[in-house]
Formats: structure tokens, C-alpha cells, sequence
């Protein structure tokens, strides 16, 4: 061959060992790769169906219904939606979203997303996942929902679907957008009267949590009736890579700062609205425009005609208010909605946060002693119960070093075993990038050590603390060439 062939063979080998970028690269104006990250960043976006999030999100929350009856009146979460869409419009919200993907921009796994949602499990599961949520097939759920009482699916395609549901955004996305319906619609809220919209959401995040996982679990059940389960294997180890990570993420991200600034902008389309209604009309253009018909006369203090005069009891008193009852006490139970924290961050907070450490020991002791919490009058108990979730998300958000080794268990692939005289050492593949592992490493997303090493698998055990100071154990088990794990819980 040419001597002209082999020059450029190792001229680009060196560029390659070298970490230098190529002349065309280097020769790139600033605009130009502006250009070219606009351009992939359009055609992902487009690709997953992005541009219409904001949509797709309300009508998850649509199928939610009223997931806590306390927090939105009837009507409500519509008037929360109107206000939503006059101070934001979508291509605003599509904005929002990007400006995250932009500072977040990664060429390699754009690419990464981009080459699934064009392959063709990804467009079908795309297209399937949407007409889900679709009102059209609103009633098609409904009926799915209630045969899957009479005759559930297996526990592995359960299994299967609850990992697809962690691993994507929708969840946390419909708790955002309601929880800003919520904070719209407290001034409206009697059952909000007198208490701290930030308590009230702070403890709403928590409760509704599992009713909109519920809802997307049910509605994801129904979006891949007719899959199978190797094409949804597929899908969760899209989700569970280094690249799907990152776009739930960022999407989630995107998502969350699109509503904080319709928040912003609809707080004061309110305070005008409510002005409107001080004033006492008595035409109420904002309120006309921007309110359900039903909602209407009750903000303007007027009977709503369609609303009865009379009941069983007689003539209805409007002038009263239903009065509201206590909560029960749950001596604690009100926090098992939290998930427990990892004992090595439990460790890192004992070593590193004094003052945090003190208090969740303090708590412990408390919520361990059922006398000294009957002893405590209404007001006092809920505070301490605030306090102690307030202690605990505070300590579930301490961050901690993590090695590459802290993925999802499905991303860890065990590929071979080798004996260094008494020890044993497993060669773990990550994608493709290989790692050694050796027994008491820490692995897995909590912070798991590896406690035994075997010719076929590799064992985990994760440790955990829940609020009442119990260490909760949990196993996992990495096979060899296999990228499932087997879980067990026990407490000690």
C-alpha cells in the first residue's frame, strides 16, 4: 500500500490515543456548533414526543382524579389549568424544557436516545404510551383497570413495569404539576384556611406519591397489554443506561423549572383575579374568562343555580361551613411514606453532621415512646411530626461520593471471575467499560457492599435506616451474564 495510506493511518491513531480533536472539529465556529447542538437537541425533542409534555403530564393527572381529596375542590384542578395556560403558554414550556437539555448537553447520549426512539420497539412503545393518556381511550383504561382485579398480570411483568416506572419521569413530573395546582388554588381552599401552604405541600408530597405511581403503573400496564415481556426487558435497559438516566433526568429537571415560572407568572394572573373579586364586580371579566362556570359562584359568594335549596334535613344553611375533623394520630405511621435512608449515609451524617445526627436521634427516641406522643396536645404533635419528616428529607438529601459502581443493578453485568489466591475478585462490565470488584466494595445506587463472592453470582446486601432507628437489610443478587437481580427484605 501507499506510503501516503500508512501516514494517515497513524496520524489519525495518534489523534485518537492523544485526545486531540480532529482540524474540521477545531475549525468549528462557535456558531456553527451552536447550530449543530439546536439541531440534535430539535430532533430528540421532537423524536420523544417532548413537545407536548406539558399536555401529556395534565392529562396523567386528568386520569389521577381527585388523588387527595383535601387538597382541590371539584373543579378546581381546571381553574388551576386555565391560569397555568394563560401565564405559560406550551412553546414557552418547551423552551423552559430545553434551556435544560442545553446546559446539560451531551452529544453522546443524545445520540444514544435519539438511535432508540427511531428503532422500532421505540417508536411503538412511544406511540403506545401515548394513546394511554389519550381522553379518546379514556374509557378502554377504565375498563382495563378494573379487569386487572379479576385476573392481574404475573409478578414478573409487574416486576418488569415498576422498573420501566421508576426508571422514567412521569411520576414526579404529575406530582409537580399537581402540587401546583394545589398551591394556586389555596387562597380558594378552605380546607387550607389558617395553615402554611408550604407544610401542606411538604406533607402532600409525600401522601400523594404512591397514588400517582398507581396511576402511571396502571396506565403503563395498559400501554403494553399487547407487548412482550422481552420488549419490555428492552425498554428498562434503555431507561436503566447511563443515557436514559440521563434524559429522565433532565426531562425532570426541565420539567420542574417550567413550573416554578408558570407558578411565578400564574400567582399573578391570581392576586388579579382575586382583587376582581374584593371589588365586587359586577362584571368580572377576568373571572368570566378565566373561571368554570361552577367555581364562579363560589368565589363571588353566590348561590350556584344548579345547586339544591333543600336536602332530606330541610333548607340548606350556605352561611355555615362544614367543620372539619382532627386527623387521627398515627403515632409516627404519618412518615413511613419516607423512604428509610441508606446506613452509609446514616454513617456519613454521624461522622459529618453532628447537629443533624442529634436530631434524628432525638426523634427516635421519641416516636419509640407512644405514651410521650399521646401526651403531646394537637398542635404540638402535628409540629413534631413536620419537624422529623423535615429532619428526615434533609438527611435523605445529604450526597455522598460515588463511584461508577452506583448504578441500577439491571446496568451491572458480571462477566467473569477471577481467584487471586484467597480472594476472589469479580470482573463487573458497565456498558463497556469493565470494572473489579472485590468482596466489602460498595455497589448498587444505595450503597450496597458486596458480601460474597461466587463462581455464578455475586452477593449485595444494602442496609438501611427507617424512622424508628431499625436497620432494614435488603439482598441482591448479580448474576453471572445476567443483568436481573433477585431482592429480598428482612429487618434486624
Amino acid at each position: 500500500m501507499p506510503v501516503r495510506f500508512y501516514m494517515r493511518s497513524i496520524f489519525f491513531l495518534w489523534i485518537a490515543l492523544a485526545g486531540v480533536q480532529p482540524l474540521w472539529v477545531c475549525a468549528m465556529t462557535p456558531p456553527a456548533q451552536e447550530d449543530l447542538r439546536n439541531h440534535n437537541l430539535n430532533t430528540l425533542l421532537k423524536l420523544t414526543g417532548l413537545k407536548d409534555i406539558l399536555g401529556n403530564i395534565e392529562s396523567i393527572v386528568q386520569i389521577s382524579g381527585d388523588i387527595d381529596k383535601g387538597a382541590l375542590a371539584p373543579g378546581q384542578d381546571e381553574f388551576a389549568r386555565g391560569i397555568m395556560r394563560k401565564a405559560y403558554s406550551p412553546g414557552k414550556f418547551h423552551g423552559t424544557l430545553k434551556r435544560s437539555f442545553i446546559e446539560d448537553y451531551k452529544p453522546q447520549y443524545v445520540q444514544s436516545v435519539v438511535q432508540w426512539y427511531r428503532s422500532a420497539l421505540g417508536k411503538k412503545i412511544l406511540r403506545l404510551e401515548n394513546e394511554a393518556i389519550d381522553s379518546a381511550n379514556r374509557l378502554a383504561l377504565e375498563l382495563f383497570v378494573k379487569k386487572l382485579l379479576d385476573s392481574p398480570p404475573s409478578e414478573a411483568r409487574i416486576r418488569l413495569v415498576e422498573k420501566i416506572e421508576r426508571s422514567a419521569y412521569e411520576t414526579e413530573a404529575g406530582k409537580a404539576l399537581f402540587l401546583g395546582y394545589v398551591k394556586l388554588m389555596h387562597p380558594f381552599n378552605e380546607n387550607f384556611e389558617g395553615k402554611k401552604i408550604s407544610k401542606a405541600l411538604r406533607i402532600l408530597k409525600g401522601t400523594i406519591t404512591e397514588p400517582m405511581r398507581e396511576v402511571v403503573l396502571r396506565a403503563r400496564l395498559f400501554s403494553y397489554r399487547n407487548l412482550e415481556d422481552k420488549d419490555l426487558r428492552e425498554y428498562a435497559r434503555f431507561l436503566n443506561s447511563q443515557a436514559g438516566r440521563w434524559f429522565s433526568q433532565t426531562v425532570l429537571e426541565g420539567f420542574k423549572k417550567g413550573i416554578r415560572q408558570v407558578l411565578y407568572k400564574g400567582e399573578l394572573i391570581r392576586v388579579e383575579l382575586v382583587r376582581e373579586i374584593d371589588a365586587g364586580g359586577p362584571e368580572y371579566p377576568l373571572l368570566r374568562n378565566m373561571v368554570p362556570p361552577g367555581q364562579r359562584y363560589l368565589l363571588i359568594g353566590k348561590r350556584d343555580p344548579f345547586r339544591p335549596l333543600v336536602n332530606d334535613q330541610g333548607l340548606i344553611d350556605f352561611s355555615k361551613r362544614d367543620q372539619r375533623r382532627l386527623e387521627p394520630r398515627l403515632f409516627g405511621g404519618e412518615l413511613k411514606n419516607i423512604a428509610p435512608i441508606a446506613l452509609a449515609v446514616f454513617t456519613k451524617i454521624k461522622t459529618q453532621y453532628p447537629k443533624l445526627y442529634k436530631k434524628l436521634k432525638y426523634f427516635e427516641v421519641l416516636f419509640n415512646n407512644q405514651e410521650a406522643l399521646e401526651d403531646l396536645e394537637d398542635d404540638e404533635y402535628a409540629r413534631i411530626v413536620e419537624d422529623y419528616r423535615d429532619v428526615l428529607e434533609r438527611s435523605s438529601n445529604i450526597k455522598m461520593d460515588e463511584s461508577p459502581l452506583q448504578v441500577e443493578y439491571d446496568s451491572l453485568r458480571m462477566t467473569g471471575i477471577i481467584q487471586k489466591k484467597s480472594q476472589a475478585v469479580a470482573m463487573i462490565e458497565i456498558e463497556t467499560t469493565g470494572y473489579a470488584v472485590k468482596k466489602g466494595d460498595l455497589i448498587g445506587p444505595s450503597f450496597g457492599y458486596v458480601k460474597e463472592i461466587l463462581s455464578d453470582q455475586v452477593i449485595v446486601i444494602e442496609k438501611f435506616r427507617d424512622y424508628l432507628g431499625r436497620i432494614l437489610t435488603n439482598q441482591k443478587i448479580i448474576q453471572f451474564y445476567q443483568s436481573t437481580s433477585s431482592e429480598g427484605n428482612t429487618n434486624s
